[in-house]
């Protein structure tokens, strides 16, 4: 049966043994040395698209270091992680709305399109997390499926706009397929449709591909705005660090329905934030073990005739339909969290790519 995302999350955090407690109760009864999440180090999460080799050692540094600036507004850091950023992505500080978390923006995004109501088009399946959001505030949607090639399907999104459509939303590479829609497929989609309607295209997982982030459009189609994370190259997932590139006047826009703009963003994370950037030795290692485990994954499932479409993330898509044996008892009895099921024609589900010996062991218990 599937289920959706919100339900998901949560059955696979208390698969977990070493979240068995409520946070709460967690934090009261480990404080300093988290002994209980050491006990459970034999637990693999493959479900969630975490960094297998966690945080930069620089970074992780860095944070220590910061931990004596908690009890300030540092502005410094925040000043100095927008100019590296817009460095990497070449913009100006002016292009950037940082926050704690892509997801948060997403959000911040889907109300700023909803205040007058509205129509949103979402791709099917997808990291449609924002979606229950929107519907709350009053939104209607198009849910348009993946085509035959597990290709978000942009013509059939165009085709779907309607006069009150503010939002198209395109996770590119897509999660959970991997699917990567090109530089100049986007664009064109853009040129095509009203300069009315807010194309918003997730880059979460942009850093495992080669292509170019669309983030210098931004200011060419003042329609388009770009998310991108540090919770997947960066392992910060749980130190929560994204940001959002549009034009200024949309930037301005967004950040009128925050109170204070980027004050969600702890101190200890931006400094992190900011030497994780410059870690190359790290990301080059990140970058080679997910290579080499994207591809001994896929060899090992179609060694087992066992279908998958290529991936250009960090996690593989494939279908069940011929696998004959339990799949979810046999990872969750060798205490693997591994994904959910998508799609109930083929039974198409995610694995999340980890170390080689991860992988090693995921096979082992698959066979």
């Amino acid at each position: 049966m599937s289920i959706n995302r919100r339900d998901w999350l949560k059955t696979a955090f208390l698969g977990s043994a070493a979240l068995t407690l409520s946070p709460l109760e967690f934090f009261a009864k480990e404080p300093p040395n988290f002994t209980l999440l050491k006990k459970d180090n034999e637990t693999i999460r493959l479900c969630f698209n975490e960094n297998p080799f966690g945080t930069s050692p620089k970074a992780l540094e860095a944070m220590q270091n910061s931990l004596r600036f908690s009890s300030l507004y540092d502005f410094k850091f925040a000043d100095v992680l927008s100019e590296k950023l817009a460095e990497i992505n070449q913009t100006k500080k002016e292009n950037l709305l940082v926050s704690a978390g892509s997801s948060f923006l997403l959000e911040l995004i889907t109300k700023y399109v909803s205040i007058n109501k509205g129509h949103f088009i979402i791709p099917d399946p997808s990291f449609t997390i924002f979606e229950p959001i929107a519907e709350f505030l009053g939104m209607s949607k198009s849910v348009i499926p993946l085509n035959d090639k597990k290709k978000i399907d942009l013509e059939k999104m165009k085709s779907s706009i309607q006069k009150d459509t503010k939002l198209i939303y395109i996770c590119n590479p897509n999660n959970p397929t991997g699917d990567l829609l090109s530089r100049q497929e986007i664009e064109n989609f853009i040129k095509s449709i009203p300069d009315n309607i807010i194309v918003l295209v997730d880059e979460a997982y942009i850093e495992f591909t080669t292509q170019k982030s669309l983030s210098d459009l931004v200011d060419v189609y003042k329609n388009l705005i770009v998310t991108r994370t540090f919770s997947k190259l960066y392992g910060f997932a749980g130190a929560r660090l994204g940001y959002a590139i549009g034009n200024p006047k949309l930037i301005v826009e967004l950040k009128k329905l925050q109170s204070w703009s980027g004050a969600e963003i702890s101190v200890v994370t931006m400094a992190g934030a900011i030497a994780g950037i410059d870690d190359k030795e790290f990301i080059n290692k990140v970058l080679d073990n997910n290579q080499k485990a994207k591809d001994f994954t896929i060899s090992e499932f179609n060694k087992r005739g066992i279908k998958t479409i290529p991936s250009s993330a960090n996690f593989i898509y494939f279908s069940l339909e011929n696998y004959k044996d339990d799949y979810f008892k046999k990872l969750k009895d060798a205490k693997i969290l591994g994904g959910k099921t998508y799609e109930q024609k083929g039974k198409w589900t995610r694995i999340s790519l980890g170390t080689m010996e991860q992988m090693q062991k995921y096979f082992e218990v698959i066979s």
